[in-house]
């Protein structure tokens, strides 16, 4: 598994076994979320969870960030909290914490064994469902971009028409050997119109072997299309 940077982990809190869906109007699978920004564990911090806590202390997934209005939130979760158990399944790394996640029923109750300072904590949490935001981001990561949306203000309408931007292309990714660039917006997933993080959403949630986008480019003539293959 490719390790990445902390600053990339909340949007990146994909590193998924994601199952394309039939396609057609079918809304993206409801998924668990706790609502935090996670990273794996360095040498540095198992080194002094081993010395507070004992050798097998050196796993887990560290908590990052708090997203306010969350779950984790509501539940006093911490940033500095090491997560070492979600009720009765120890947690070695952040991919299999966010399976874990993922696979709980929304509304679901679990206990989250944590490592807090010098403490083992107990916190019980109520998994919510993953924002759509959120989900588009695992939509994308599939085929290696982060996207955001942002209101398109330039033709002075209101509400403001929003648009479907590329910020990051992982570079050894399907998006990038596609030719894929940040900046690029996005405006239709095979045949579909995006106009918005929900439409994208369904649109590339809703494909199966490949995926077909096209993106205006700054710059460019006339807009670009592209087709990717999905993970299977």
């Amino acid at each position: 598994m490719t390790r990445l940077p902390v600053g990339r982990l909340l949007c990146l809190a994909a590193w998924c076994l994601l199952v394309p869906v039939a396609v057609g109007a079918q809304a993206p699978p409801e998924m668990g979320w706790l609502g935090v920004s996670i990273s794996e564990v360095n040498e540095e911090l198992a080194e002094r969870l081993g010395s507070i806590f004992g050798p097998a202390a050196g796993t887990g997934v560290q908590v990052v960030d708090v997203l306010k209005g969350g779950p984790a939130e509501a539940a006093g979760l911490e940033r500095g909290d090491v997560i070492v158990r979600v009720d009765a399944q120890p947690i070695w790394d952040v991919r299999q914490l966010q399976r874990v996640v993922r696979a709980q029923p929304i509304s679901t109750r679990v206990v989250l064994s944590v490592l807090r300072g010098t403490s083992r904590v107990s916190v019980p949490v109520t998994v919510g469902p993953m924002p759509l935001a959120a989900k588009a981001q695992l939509a994308g990561e599939r085929l290696g971009f982060v996207v955001r949306e942002v209101e398109d203000t330039a033709g002075g309408r209101s509400p403001a028409p929003v648009r479907v931007v590329i910020v990051f292309v992982d570079p050894d990714s399907p998006a990038s050997r596609a030719g894929l660039q940040p900046q690029d917006t996005i405006v239709r997933v095979n045949d579909q119109p995006v106009q918005g993080l929900e439409g994208f959403a369904r649109a590339l949630w809703g494909s199966q072997k490949s995926a077909t986008l096209v993106v205006e480019r700054r710059g460019a003539p006339s807009p670009i299309s592209v087709t990717l293959p999905l993970p299977g």
